[in-house]
C-alpha cells in the first residue's frame, strides 16, 4: 500500500499544519510562575547526579564483594601465569623492541603535552 492508496496518510499534511498553528499560538503565551519552573529545574540535576553517584558506588561495592566471595582472583592469576609463561618461552626480539619503542614514544608525547599544558 502506498501513500496515495491510504487516505489517512493524505490527511497528515493538513493535520501537521493545524498542529503547527496551534503550537505557534501556544508558544506566544507565557505563564507567570514567579520563578517556580527555574527553581525546579535548578534542583533536578544535583539530585540526579547524586543518585547516579550512589548507584555507581553501590554497583562497584557489590561487584567487589562478589569478586571476593566467588574467588574471582583465581582465574585472573592463572591467566596471568600462563600469559607470562608463554611470553617467556616464545619471545621474539623484534616485535618486543618495536612495541617498547612505540610505548616509549607515546609516553614521551604524553609527557610533552602535559608539560605544554603546565606552561600555558
Amino acid at each position: 500500500m502506498t501513500e496515495k492508496d491510504n487516505p489517512l496518510l493524505e490527511q497528515t499534511g493538513i493535520d501537521d499544519e493545524l498542529l503547527e498553528q496551534f503550537f505557534d499560538e501556544a508558544r506566544r503565551h507565557e505563564v507567570a510562575d514567579n520563578g517556580f519552573t527555574q527553581q525546579v529545574i535548578s534542583r533536578l540535576p544535583d539530585r540526579a547526579i547524586r543518585q547516579s553517584h550512589w548507584w555507581t558506588a553501590s554497583c562497584l561495592l557489590l561487584g567487589l564483594v562478589l569478586f571476593v566471595v566467588c574467588k574471582g582472583w583465581q582465574p585472573v592469576v592463572i591467566g596471568l601465569y600462563y600469559m607470562v609463561h608463554s611470553l617467556l618461552t616464545e619471545v621474539h626480539v623484534l616485535p618486543l623492541l618495536i612495541s617498547m619503542g612505540v610505548t616509549t614514544c607515546l609516553a614521551v608525547l604524553a609527557l610533552a603535552r602535559r608539560f605544554e599544558r603546565m606552561l600555558a
